[in-house]
């Protein structure tokens, strides 16, 4: 996923020869090749749900690799339509990702290392943008696209070895493989140690689905209604404050013209994001979810402002340069301080806690459909914020649109200062415990009404 992630700025600035996006796409279809993978992923969120429910994380995880693997066929074929089929096979592949591995990852780790062995995600997906960026310019288009393939193959390839959680075969009422399953994930635990596991996780699982959820229930529930807003809130904010149009259209929003080469700058963002990753990997379970969060949205909101500042001095409707876009600028240091203090502010906090919330929050009776709302929320505030890009960026200048981003980031600091509980150390379980007391005091207050 972060190598489709990186795909739009090298993919579509790559000189125009053959084979090549570039001699197949207008910069009306710019647009729409950015936007076809969050569209796909929107309208794909509930079937993606569904399959996570019946296939289960084993399931889900060899029908992204198959998916990528097909995606990165598709490119190979000499055609906009196959650009944006392929886009939009990723984003579904995004959809079914999101409601698969967010549940798998929190399944298998401990409660004490959730929120750092989350990362792992994140990791991957700024490594996959690190080799995108840097790669991509400097090999062929099909060079590129072989070696994307390569590692997609090799995904669905390892998947196969890895079994399912015991968490899912429970919930089917599959003990037996429930029990070599924690084995294989737990080798070095002893076999009492994995007993007493495997009945706590019964008696968890047991309690999730006494009774079978519903789209009412989750959101005619108190404390599941409170998940369900803190989680989308959050996964909203992280899309649509500016990240896809910062990595996606980079290279073209930059001035050109100054000492710093856009494309460089893009590998920078994405060597910068990988190493703040790492950084925030003991963070997350030292100092907690909510003030990584807080603070991150806090400074994106100023490092977006300043972007925004930055551009608004240059023309982003230079007639003469309409076919690239780019700005015309003697000393580009300011925007280009901005793009990669962006990485580093999204990296400590946007980009790992969403992630790590989606995966703790709700309850295995309602986890499907509530990140089947999730998904809908944030793929709809991307693609709307990714397909807006472009022509606000043409009609009124890119800056408006970073002072977009500024009010996005703000709004949920506020939001997330006032609201979300943090769930550092805390048990799935504990969890629920928490956000079941929303019913208790929602009761407690409809009884002292009535009084």
């Amino acid at each position: 996923m972060g190598l489709w992630a990186g795909w739009p700025s090298w993919a579509l600035t790559k000189r125009p020869e053959a084979d090549t996006p570039a001699e197949w796409l207008s910069r009306d279809d710019h647009s729409w090749a950015v936007a076809s993978f969050d569209l796909a992923s929107l309208v794909s969120a509930w079937p993606a749900s569904l399959l996570a429910e019946r296939a289960g994380r084993k399931g889900c995880l060899l029908a992204v690799g198959t998916g990528l693997a097909a995606s990165f066929g598709v490119l190979y074929a000499p055609s906009r339509w196959a650009v944006f089929a392929a886009r939009s096979l990723a984003g579904v592949c995004k959809s079914v990702a999101y409601a698969s591995v967010p549940g798998f990852m929190a399944e298998i780790s401990a409660d004490r290392a959730r929120g750092r062995f989350n990362l792992i995600v994140v990791l991957s997906d700024s490594l996959g943008m690190v080799v995108a960026l840097s790669a991509g310019p400097r090999v062929g288009y099909t060079v590129m696209n072989g070696l994307s393939l390569a590692a997609a193959l090799a995904f669905l390839v390892a998947v196969f070895r890895v079994p399912e959680t015991a968490h899912y075969l429970l919930s089917k009422s599959r003990l037996n493989e429930a029990r070599s399953a924690l084995r294989w994930y737990r080798p070095r635990s002893t076999t009492a140690d994995n007993n007493r596991r495997l009945n706590c996780i019964t008696a968890a699982v047991r309690d999730d689905m006494r009774d079978p959820g519903t789209y009412r229930e989750l959101f005619a529930d108190d404390g599941n209604r409170a998940a369900v807003l803190l989680v989308a809130g959050a996964c909203f904010a992280q899309r649509a404050g500016g990240v896809g149009c910062v990595l996606a259209y980079s290279t073209t929003t930059m001035p050109a013209d100054g000492p710093v080469r856009p494309g460089d700058v893009a590998v920078v963002f994405a060597v910068v994001r990988l190493a703040c990753t790492v950084a925030a990997v003991p963070l997350i379970d030292v100092y907690g979810r909510r003030p990584l969060l807080v603070g991150s949205h806090l400074a994106l909101a100023a490092v977006t402002a300043a972007y925004a500042l930055c551009l608004m001095p240059y023309n982003n409707n230079n007639d003469d340069d309409d076919d690239n876009n780019h700005l015309s600028a003697d000393n580009n240091w300011g925007p280009s301080v901005c793009v990669v203090l962006f990485s580093v502010a999204y990296s400590m906090g946007a980009g790992i806690v969403p992630g790590a919330l989606v995966g703790e929050m709700f309850p295995a009776n309602v986890k499907s459909r509530a990140v089947t709302v999730v998904a809908v929320v944030s793929s709809l505030g991307s693609f709307v914020i990714n397909k807006a890009y472009l022509p606000v960026g043409d009609a009124f200048g890119a800056y408006v649109m970073f002072f977009v981003f500024c009010a996005v980031n703000a709004s949920w600091t506020l939001l997330a200062y006032l609201f979300l509980f943090e769930t550092k150390g805390m048990s799935l379980s504990a969890i629920q415990d928490h956000l079941n007391d929303y019913n208790s005091s929602s009761s407690s207050d409809s009884e002292d009404g009535g009084r």
